[in-house]
């Protein structure tokens, strides 16, 4: 009874010490795929740009607890930056769809390619005399960025105490920071020399391309669905109106005799005649005569140049607990073919 019990004692040690094996070789079989699924990731580019924009990060953080200046360069400097624009997107949409370069520093002047390539046309069987389309050439333009700052008060209790996720915050901080300064100067931006700034829509709308209101004062439906037929007539890719809060307020308000679907479709979709209409608190509303009141372009025609490298400097002040940071960002903006910005201008009375 004794040796029959050990023999089935000893059947079972066996089974376990089998299962104990597979078991072993399959948890090694899953180690090693792991290791293997590891290795890839690492030598994904998007995970190899997140670590980088980690320690740039990370890099800004000690620098905050020490009290240091810092700038951020290389190519963590740059997804910081990308990352930046992504979130300046969201703040207004006036960002989004324009063409983004970058340049090293605030003196380098930053090269601009033609939104678009030429026109093929068609030609004949040996032809010598082939006609060609001018208005897109690449290189057509530069951007040369202008500094602009913005000071960041950080408490003593944030730089002595600091979450965990700060370093993603610091993302946001600077969005919050530059965003609204970028996109008041594609708007309204005065242009170079004589101020240093971008050059906004508002202010580079040749003479030859003003269209003018029908009548005196504020823009009417009519006008607004005159300057998206221009528009569509020269064939855009991302065709688009900017047109301030109030204006546009007059335009919905008033009645539209004529023009009832229009305003619908105003209303209702933010287009007139496709054209997508961006109601901007940056774009001016003053309707004396010469005045543009709105603005007619290719989202994809606008060039923002950027530097990547970014410098945050500390400043103390006497009886104050708070640090301020200075963040500094090389900015430039223009379109790129300024003879596909379109304006309506108001006019003067009778």
């Amino acid at each position: 009874m004794e040796e029959k019990k050990f023999d089935e004692i000893m059947t079972e040690l066996r089974a376990t010490q089998e299962q104990l094996k597979s078991d072993r070789e399959a948890f090694a079989a899953e180690q090693r795929a792991f290791e293997k699924e590891k290795e890839t990731f690492k030598a994904d580019p998007i995970v190899k740009r997140d670590a980088a924009v980690t320690d740039q990060l990370r890099d800004v953080v000690n620098a905050m607890k020490e009290k240091r200046a810092i700038t951020l360069q290389g190519a963590g400097a740059v997804e910081v930056v990308n990352r930046l624009f992504k979130v300046f997107k969201n703040r207004t949409d006036i960002l989004n769809g324009l063409r983004y370069f970058y340049g090293p520093n605030a003196q380098t002047k930053i090269p601009v390619l033609s939104p678009r390539p030429a026109r093929p046309a068609r030609v004949a069987e040996g032809v010598t005399n082939a006609s060609s389309d001018s208005t897109a050439a690449l290189g057509a333009t530069s951007l040369e960025p202008e500094t602009y700052f913005s000071e960041l008060p950080v408490s003593w209790e944030t730089l002595k105490y600091l979450p965990v996720d700060f370093e993603n915050e610091l993302i946001e901080i600077f969005a919050d920071a530059f965003a609204d300064a970028m996109a008041a100067q594609v708007v309204v931006g005065k242009g170079k020399p004589t101020y240093n700034e971008f050059s906004g829509l508002f202010t580079s709308v040749p003479a030859g391309n003003q269209i003018a209101c029908a009548s005196s004062g504020a823009p009417a439906m009519a006008d607004l669905v005159k300057l998206a037929l221009k528009m569509q007539e020269k064939v855009m890719n991302d065709p688009c109106i900017v047109i301030s809060p109030t204006l546009y307020a007059g335009i919905t308000a008033a009645a539209v005799t004529g023009f009832e679907v229009y305003k619908n479709e105003l209303i209702m979709n933010r287009t007139i005649e496709g054209v997508k209409v961006l109601v901007c608190g940056y774009a001016p509303s003053t309707t004396t005569a010469n005045s543009i009141v709105a603005v007619g372009f290719d989202r994809a025609d606008y060039a923002v140049g950027v530097t990547t490298d970014i410098t945050i400097r500390p400043i103390n002040a006497i009886n104050n607990t708070n640090t301020y940071f200075q963040a500094l960002l090389g900015m430039d903006g223009k379109p790129i073919c300024a003879a596909n910005v379109y304006g309506l201008k108001a006019v003067s009375s009778s």
